[in-house]
Parts: C-alpha cells; structure tokens; sequence
C-alpha cells in the first residue's frame, strides 16, 4: 500500500498560521498609530462671561467654561464650586481665562487690609499655619516691680492670606505671616507687637 499526501495538505496549516499572525500585527500596529495620534482629552477652565470688576463676590452666571488641551496656570473645573462669592483682584474682559493669582476669598472683602508678621515658631502654632487657617492672636506683656505680666486676647478668626516658614535673610527659621485685617484690628496687632510678645492659636473654621 502506497500513501501519497498532496503538498498543499501539508503547508496549509502553516499558511494559515502565518496569516493569523500577519493580521495580528497588523491589527496591533492599527491599534498603535491610533494611540499615538489620537489628541489629548481637553479639560474645563474657567473663563469669565463678560467683563468683570475686582472686588465683587463671583457668582455662576459670572463664569464659562471653556476645554483646553492643558490647564497649567488655570482655574480647572466645570463650575465655580468652592470659589463662589471669591473676587478679583483687577479687571478682567470677557473670555479672559481666571488664574488662581488674581483670585482673592471673601474674607479680604470683609478685612480688605493686609498685615505681617514674623514669629518664632514656638509662638507660632510651629509653623504649622497655611493659607486660609484662622487664628487667635494673644498679646502677653512682661510684669514690672510692683506689677504682674497679663496675657490678653486681642482678636479672633483673624484669617491668615499667607503662611510660610523664611529660609533665608534677617529673619531665617521665623514664620512669615500675612493677616486680612481692618484699620482698627491693624492697630490692635501693631500696637501689640511693639508692647508685648504674641502668641498665635489656631482655631477650627
């Protein structure tokens, strides 16, 4: 008995798993060319819808959004959320973008004035302060001959605009503060730190 096998039934099996393989390539350089040039997802910004003031609280129908490929710099999001009743420190027109460095809160409309200090940390809450704490300010004076030392609260909630500890200069390893203030509490505290030595506490919003 003699058995002969046609050569095409032998090499089919490898053609077909050459064309497999030759379609998954393919399939997977397809896949590769859409990644690479398929554009960025666009994200929302803040835009201004017409022209606004400094000064007056930012409400919703104060504000577009508008998708961009990259927010570096911006005010990201699809609505004012936390920023509303916030201000501006200048003008803007409008489509102009909001940047968070003309953003100012709500308590620098109430306590327009601006304050600093410098503080050892230990009088400091040890520099454990950032922008947006609260904070007593205690005043404690030195007792004399006849007189004892007193300690009195000279104001509360003050909100701290900024916070950091100075790394360098006259003033290295203090914390630098500055406080939204009105004239009168702007007194209270200058006056303080030239007749006694203050202590910062903080306090829950």
């Amino acid at each position: 008995m003699s058995i002969s096998v046609r050569l095409s039934e032998v090499a089919a099996p490898w053609l077909d798993r050459r064309r497999i393989l030759g379609i998954g390539l393919a399939a997977a350089a397809a896949l590769l060319v859409l990644v690479i040039t398929q554009p960025e997802p666009l994200v929302p910004v803040l835009v201004a819808s017409g022209d606004l003031q400094p000064g007056q609280p930012l409400t919703a129908d104060d504000i577009s959004v508008r998708y961009v490929e990259s927010s570096s710099g911006l005010v990201e999001g699809a609505s004012l959320g936390e920023l509303e009743d916030w201000s501006l420190r200048v003008p803007i027109v409008a489509g102009e973008p909001l940047l968070p460095s003309l953003l100012q809160p709500p308590e620098l409309l109430i306590a327009p004035n601006v304050v600093a200090l410098s503080l050892d940390p230990s009088h400091a809450v040890l520099g454990r302060l950032v922008a947006g704490d609260r904070v007593d300010i205690y005043r404690t004076t030195q007792g004399g001959f006849e007189t004892e030392g007193t300690t009195e609260r000279i104001a509360t909630g003050v909100y701290v605009v900024e916070a950091r500890l100075a790394d360098d200069g006259i003033n290295s390893g203090s914390v630098d503060l500055l406080l939204a203030v009105d004239d009168d509490l702007a007194a209270r505290i200058v006056t303080a730190d030239r007749l006694g030595e203050i202590d910062l506490v903080r306090v829950a919003p």
